[in-house]
């Protein structure tokens, strides 16, 4: 694909709505351009009647209806009482906020759980704000709507967790340790009716240990880090987690060594004890917990926050390296789903999420919401990102979905720099601006720009 040459959009001097409103398109009023920005949030917007008895519905867009999990015309029946799709405390909560609201005129917050379409529940996050634009002899409320089910049910799958923690740690073997500094000898005594509950010895503790490999090589030198200084100088109760064979002598598992260093009478440190106890089930729960927040549930890849928060980062150390920031958009991607249907455009999704994270292993790939994703690479050249991105745009032109062959054409901007004084910000809002240039000069090309 040839080099893109791509010259500068002017930005607006400010970026206000009345600045926005005098660049309107001929034929664009204000009510076509709210309707299009309405149906394109990623959250779900409505606004309620509220009625001595119930809520009523005047408006819903269309992330809220997928959101629960209704078509239009399935909801129909719940539209003279909104709240009848909830649980009688979450209903009870709106009406008390609400009613609340009305008094005071400020915005209320509420969780709340109800029902979908399919049977399922749903946690949401509802943000409303009393208003008087709409014509109505009871207050009307405009609200944002969130659906935070996943947390929800993360935050549920944790305190459960916690708790069989709480309980296997009361009831589960530990090794308590004595390690003589003077002698180099560390004792293990295990106990908690083991069938080999004994001491074990071992001399010559720091070569043998790091000889037989008792600690994961990764972990390896934090552990003798925390031992080294635990040996020069009194602490007290120190924690650290790694991998080890002290637990089970077949296999490293993750444990949590509690610790504090003994001094004699002239303060030098002769003694280092504690307590290890096997956290390995905890700390694969909290990996597999970590996935499940951070993870897109369409494409598996990192998700808006969690893409964000890596790239943060990652800026924030200083290297002098070489940062690419690309933001990549599937060009026309509603004619997927228009065509084959919604479960078809996210086999799309995850096809684009695979070849970019193929052609981009060590960089942060992530969905940032909707068909649009992020890459972020450092330590490279301009002409080899360029050339990865020009791959891609190959490859993807020719994507393989359930044994056949389908075009998906795509749009890259890219903002880069040399710089480690350009923040995340800086690096989004060229790549957005390298992007729209993508699409204005006919879609399926890159765009890029460096930052100095």
């Amino acid at each position: 694909m040839a080099e893109n040459k791509c010259a500068a959009r002017l930005e607006p001097s400010s970026r206000d709505m009345s600045e926005l409103k005098n660049r309107f398109k001929p034929g664009y009023d204000w009510e076509t351009i709210c309707s299009t920005m309405l149906e394109h949030l990623m959250c779900g917007v409505a606004i309620y009647e509220l009625c001595p008895d119930r809520v009523r519905s005047l408006y819903f867009n269309k992330k809220y209806y997928e959101m629960v999990g209704y078509t239009k015309e399935q909801y129909e029946q719940y539209a003279d009482s909104v709240t009848s799709t909830l649980y009688g405390d979450s209903a009870e909560i709106i009406f008390e906020k609400a009613g609340r609201s009305v008094k005071t005129g400020e915005t209320f917050y509420a969780e709340c759980k109800g029902r979908r379409y399919d049977g399922s529940d749903i946690w949401v996050l509802v943000k409303a704000k009393l208003v008087d634009f709409i014509e109505s002899e009871h207050p009307v409320f405009l609200a944002i709507v969130q659906d935070m089910t996943n947390r929800k049910l993360a935050e549920y799958e944790n305190a459960v967790n916690l708790e069989r923690y709480r309980i296997l740690e009361a009831t589960s073997n530990a090794v308590t340790f004595e390690y003589d500094i003077p002698d180099d000898i560390m004792t293990f005594s295990y106990s908690g009716g083991r069938a080999d509950s004994a001491n074990r010895s071992i001399s010559n503790y720091a070569e043998v240990s790091k000889r037989t490999k008792i600690v994961y090589p990764d972990d390896a030198a934090k552990f003798y880090a925390a031992l080294k200084k635990a040996s020069k100088k009194p602490v007290s109760c120190m924690t650290l987690d790694y991998r080890s064979t002290i637990i089970d002598q077949n296999s490293y598992r993750w444990v949590r060594t509690c610790y504090s260093s003994v001094a004699d009478a002239s303060g030098k440190v002769i003694k280092v004890l504690g307590r290890t106890q096997d956290i390995d089930d905890e700390k694969r729960e909290q990996q597999r917990m970590i996935q499940l927040v951070e993870l897109d549930s369409t494409t598996g890849l990192l998700n808006k926050l969690a893409t964000t928060n890596h790239i943060q980062r990652l800026i924030s150390e200083k290297t002098n390296a070489k940062s690419f920031f690309a933001m990549l958009d599937i060009d026309d991607f509603k004619a997927f789903n228009d065509t084959y249907g919604h479960s078809f455009g996210d086999e799309v999704l995850r096809t684009v999420g695979k070849l970019l994270s193929r052609k981009f292993p060590n960089a942060v790939v992530g969905r940032f919401g909707g068909d649009e994703f992020i890459v972020f690479t450092r330590g490279t050249s301009e002409s080899t990102v360029v050339d990865e991105f020009e791959d891609f745009l190959e490859v993807s032109g020719k994507a393989e979905i359930g044994g056949k062959r389908y075009t998906i054409k795509c749009s890259v901007g890219i903002a880069w720099s040399e710089s480690d004084d350009v923040d995340y910000a800086q690096y989004f809002d060229e790549a957005d601006e390298q992007l729209y240039r993508a699409k204005k000069e006919g879609k399926h090309r890159i765009c890029r720009k460096k930052i100095v």
